[in-house]
């Protein structure tokens, strides 16, 4: 997860990334490449019977999926490192003309390198923020549109991120909220569309329907998810211990 600007959204792509993979049930683990710290932050807040996400190097669990949060930096040093640790790149963008302008800079510079050019990644935009018909989404489509570059979701601009995000949830953990569940649409094609760029790997279990977690995954569902708007009625957790998430076979 990566942009030379910063305050695209980069950190809560990433985290939000994270818990839909570990409410599937995967072990997951996330890389704080950025200086402020927001991923770390994002994990210490994270409640205890919440899927399970581990700072990478935690030790506690051999990670299916490891996802970086990469600090804003454009040196040809940093694109040179991304493009040596990562199977896919994904590029969070915003639908002002200022994030439009970096984000544009920022993909020319990382795919005519020569460390990419000789291996090259998949990348995909994510447009972040959106607010559907309006001025600013249809000329962030336009230049996403310009670029031999996918898109590979498109993210609605809702306080509902912030508010799981102080808590150290993700739209996945929020399964009883209503408009987490609409958001979940836009990750599940995330995730799939990931999935489809990795390498050949095992098998894994399919992206969550209308946002309900698996039997397994849902004992891992803090009863906290549920009531961090403020307007949902908490539910208490099945079990009294949740266990971790569930590894997946070989």
């Amino acid at each position: 997860m990566v942009n030379a600007k910063g305050g695209c959204g980069k950190t809560t792509v990433a985290t939000n990334l994270c818990a839909a993979y570990a409410v599937r049930g995967q072990a997951v683990g996330l890389v704080d490449h950025d200086g402020q710290g927001s991923g770390a932050y994002w994990i210490a807040q994270r409640p205890a019977d919440a899927p399970l996400v581990e700072l990478s190097g935690g030790g506690r669990l051999a990670p299916d999926r490891i996802v970086i949060d990469g600090q804003p930096s454009s040196s040809a040093q940093a694109i040179d490192e991304l493009v040596a640790m990562a199977d896919v790149i994904l590029v969070p963008v915003l639908p002002s003309a200022i994030d439009i302008r970096a984000g544009e800079r920022f993909i020319t510079a990382l795919m005519t390198r020569p460390r990419f050019r000789a291996a090259p990644r998949p990348i995909g935009v994510i447009a972040n923020r959106v607010q559907h018909n309006t001025a600013a989404q249809a000329r962030l489509m336009h230049f996403l549109g310009c670029l031999n570059v996918p898109v590979a979701v498109t993210l609605r601009d809702s306080p509902l991120y912030g508010d799981a995000m102080g808590s150290g949830l993700g739209v996945a953990d929020l399964f009883d909220v209503r408009a987490a569940r609409r958001e979940m649409t836009a990750w599940r094609a995330l995730v799939d569309w990931v999935e489809d760029q990795l390498p050949a790997h095992a098998d894994h279990p399919r992206p969550l329907a209308a946002g309900r977690p698996s039997a397994d995954a849902s004992r891992g569902i803090p009863a906290k998810a549920r009531s961090v708007l403020g307007n949902e009625r908490p539910v208490a957790p099945a079990h009294p211990k949740s266990p971790r998430p569930q590894r997946l076979s070989a």
